[in-house]
């Protein structure tokens, strides 16, 4: 994808004469009173084909103008005290407003528009009063674009991450490289239970488009096409390789070939979703990484975890600084049942405990505690389910380059479960407490049915706590936030066709990886210290 290059922040009005250096200029708010030079600056780099992105309270500003109103065009709004907002995109199918999110929250004083020209397109719209407003529109003018958001005048709706995406891709637009060609045809490489989950994600998700399901199985191919019926099939990853109409694959294949697989595919120039674990060494992580870059091809692991709502949730209190510095975290998966017999309980092809919910949890706490890791120390038990290779139970213990602790236990042998979240912070804590829930039918006779659900079915409940100076200790429980649809697949999207940053950086699944290993490694040795720098 083309960047966009010359781009002309305006901060004062004499940059205005300086239009013809840039491809886009973005004026951020009110400069001042304009001369007539000003406009005409304006309007002649406009209708010449430059980009003009105007935010804030620039068209509040400057719509008046004879000359800035031919550009912006007609507009009529008001202006609405300091309020907390709810933003949607308007148009589904815009490049500003594709794949966005479908709603965004921001706090400010704002212009909105109830008016707006006739030939411009309304991008993001907020109910106000139970009336519609746009807050964002785009028009054509000469042989240029122009962009206008009422929205950014304060510095904490800047920093919301749905601003700046929508800042960029209004430069994109305005600088003239908005152009999808078609979808990007993605290939699954092994339709096991999460099969059904990503295909259900691509055929949602705008610019991909599901095209192959590759499987050793004949029986899961059919299952494949039963839910998707469009799709090809093939039994011979090889085909998928050598199939140039395939721009991306996800490798769904189990953890011990995830490495061999992805490298396969990244040397057939195609982009490459890993499941997770994403290997399982850090010598296979560098090695795809370096790969990846070598190839100028895409590489992510499917984390699909970090939108849990859970952990949504603990993130949003931990950026408030609600409980302070974090120093100490725990979490936890498991209780007393036996192990499935399937692959993940194998260690040869798993991996082992670590590497099957410890890429989740481990994947948490790493993002919460964004600090360098600097020693590792894994524990194992094996004590009562000897028909499969797994350990029992499994303990990581990591120490931070900040001082900071966490633990993460995953086991099949405890009677006992203790919280899901455990979180200590200089002012307070966060506890997420397993719920214990079931499945209510009945019987043709009558009787009651009651089928209790594993706690990692269950999501927690949520409280976090906070001490005042008195020593008295608050409550609070957290409501749960919805999750966002199909966050990963588009991002995925938006990478491929935007540039936009990748959720999951191979780097942050390379670390995740180096933390797996070392704890394995220390198991093997007595749970022994393992230095790490990571």
């Amino acid at each position: 994808m083309e960047s966009v290059e010359n781009i002309l922040t305006v901060t004062s009005r004499d940059q205005l004469f300086a239009l013809s250096t840039c491809r886009v200029a973005v004026v951020g708010g009110n400069l001042g009173p304009l001369l007539r030079e000003h406009e005409e600056a304006i309007r002649a780099f406009v209708q010449r084909g430059g980009g003009l992105v105007c935010l804030a309270d620039m068209v509040e500003a400057y719509h008046e103008y004879d000359i800035l109103s031919d550009v912006l065009g007609p507009v009529h709004g008001m202006c609405v005290p300091r309020s907390e907002l709810i933003a949607r995109p308007a148009h589904v199918d815009h490049p500003v407003t594709r794949r966005v999110d479908p709603t965004f929250v921001f706090t400010e004083e704002v212009y909105l528009l109830d008016v707006i020209p006739s030939d411009g397109v309304a991008l993001w719209t907020i109910k106000w009063r139970y009336s519609s407003y746009t807050l964002a529109y785009a028009r054509s003018y000469g042989r240029g674009r122009v962009f206008c958001a009422t929205l950014g005048s304060s510095a904490e709706t800047r920093t919301l991450p749905m601003f700046q995406q929508m800042v960029a891709r209004a430069t994109r637009y305005a600088a003239g490289l908005d152009r999808e060609e078609r979808a990007l045809n993605v290939a699954m490489i092994g339709y096991g239970a999460i099969g059904f989950e990503h295909g259900t994600a691509i055929s949602y998700v705008p610019g991909l488009h599901y095209a192959l399901v590759c499987d050793r199985n004949p029986e899961r191919l059919e299952l494949a096409q039963q839910s998707f019926p469009a799709i090809r099939t093939c039994l011979d990853l090889n085909v998928v390789a050598e199939d140039p109409t395939i721009d991306a694959v996800i490798v769904s294949t189990p953890p011990n070939t995830h490495a061999s697989v992805s490298m396969q595919m990244l040397r057939a120039g195609k982009h490459v979703v890993s499941e997770k674990p994403f290997c399982l060494t850090t010598a296979e992580a560098d090695a795809l990484i370096e790969l990846a870059r070598e190839q100028r091809r895409a590489l992510t692991v499917y984390q699909c975890r970090r939108w849990d709502p859970d952990y949504l949730a603990i993130q949003k209190v931990l950026k408030r600084n609600t409980i302070g510095d974090v120093f100490h975290m725990e979490t936890f998966i498991g209780g007393y049942a036996h192990p499935c017999d399937y692959w993940h309980s194998h260690e040869p092809i798993s991996g082992g405990v670590f590497y099957d919910w410890g890429s989740h949890y481990l994947d948490w706490m790493l993002n919460l505690i964004p600090d360098p890791v600097v020693s590792v120390r894994g524990i194992e038990h094996k004590r009562v389910w000897h028909d499969v290779t797994n350990a029992d139970q499994a303990s990581v213990y990591l120490r931070f380059a900040g001082g900071q602790e966490a633990v993460f236990m995953h086991s099949d042998i405890a009677a006992a479960i203790k919280p899901k979240w455990y979180i200590l912070g200089e002012r307070g804590a966060i506890v997420g407490q397993w719920r214990q829930e079931a499945v209510k039918s009945r019987r043709w006779s009558g009787d009651l049915i009651e089928e209790r659900l594993a706690p990692s079915e269950v999501l927690p409940h949520l409280s976090v706590l906070t001490r005042e100076v008195d020593d008295t200790i608050h409550e609070q429980h957290l409501m749960l936030p919805s999750v966002p649809p199909y966050a990963f697949h588009r991002n995925l999207a938006n990478h491929l066709h935007l540039g936009e940053t990748l959720a999951v950086p191979p780097e942050q699944a390379r670390r995740n990886i180096a933390v797996m290993e070392a704890a394995k490694y220390s198991a093997e040795h007595d749970g022994a210290s393992v230095p790490i720098e990571c």
